[in-house]
């Protein structure tokens, strides 16, 4: 039986931000070479309200006996994260959901793996991002269908663990945003954290060194756990920032106060901006006096994806 926290932490996945749904843990088949087109999206009303259904679906008991918590380890290779659990009871919800991703979606090969703050369910490893086998098994689990959705289109190839990783990743470089995922669908992403220094000195060559090493690793951290990270590297700071949003998820003009389900679950998931790791004191604007009521901790916020 799953408690609250497990509702919660599915209803979010279901919101999708780089994070399969766990809906998608229902019935499958596979594409057909002509695929329709998905319907156009709804109102992010009736997408929450849809969101919800196909969580309550997915936290239905799962008939037969689940197979052992099998967990593996990947942490030296590129891997597929399907779906991820976060959660005090995530190891149970991931094992019962890795039943029905290997029986009824076909993914013999799929396996637990206790990453940061998620348990995910993967998929595959790989020495490389542009392994050919990870770009075809990336397309067939995205393509995966289920009453005429894809509940996989989120799925992620995840990077190694940091300790595995010499230099820089492009693939999580901000700046290659917009090639890699079009213009239009890349316009804002959410911030989350800053590193560097503190302080209004100007930052050393070894400052900025450790600033951009301490984002590219939150940002694979992240991106391990099921996150859609990126790291972007300003002349004396670095920024982390989650999820790729266009015009349908943040339009001020014409539908001012509303937001997608997916920028939603970004904001919940990551309240505050970051500077190294703590939260950073401001003043609360258009407040009044001097008192600790006008301040508050740095919120998160949407910063506009950067050219190449």
């Amino acid at each position: 039986m799953f408690d609250r926290n497990t509702r919660r932490a599915v209803l979010l996945a279901a919101l999708g931000l780089g994070l399969a749904t766990p809906a998608a843990l229902g019935q499958f088949r596979y594409p057909k070479k002509h695929r329709p087109k998905p319907p156009p999206p709804t109102s992010p009303a009736n997408d929450l309200e849809q969101y919800r259904d196909e969580a309550d679906k997915v936290l239905a008991p799962i008939t037969g006996s689940p197979t052992p918590n099998e967990t593996t380890d990947s942490t030296g290779y590129w891997s597929i994260v399907i779906v991820a659990f976060t959660g005090e009871t995530q190891a149970e919800a991931a094992t019962l959901g890795l039943v029905k991703v290997r029986t009824e979606g076909g993914l013999p090969g799929a396996y637990l793996e206790k990453r940061d703050k998620a348990t995910v369910i993967a998929y595959g490893r790989y020495e490389r991002p542009d392994d050919p086998r990870a770009q075809a098994d990336l397309e067939m689990i995205r393509s995966m269908t289920t009453d005429s959705r894809r509940p996989f289109a989120s799925a992620l190839l995840t990077p190694p663990a940091p300790k595995h990783l010499a230099g820089s990743l492009p693939e999580l470089d901000l700046r290659n945003a917009k090639k890699r995922f079009g213009k239009d669908r890349s316009l804002y992403t959410l911030q989350v954290a800053i590193y560097g220094r503190g302080d209004r000195s100007r930052a050393t060559s070894d400052d900025i060194a450790a600033a951009r090493k301490a984002a590219e690793e939150a940002a694979v951290i992240l991106r391990r756990d099921g996150e859609f990270a990126f790291y972007y590297h300003a002349a004396e700071r670095s920024m982390v920032t989650v999820g790729i949003f266009g015009q349908a998820d943040h339009d001020p003009l014409n539908r001012p106060g509303i937001e997608s389900p997916a920028l939603l679950r970004a904001r919940e998931l990551h309240p505050l901006n970051l500077l190294n790791g703590q939260g950073i004191r401001e003043r609360i604007p258009g407040a009044q006096g001097d008192g600790p009521e006008v301040y508050r901790l740095q919120p998160s916020s949407l910063v506009a994806v950067p050219d190449a």
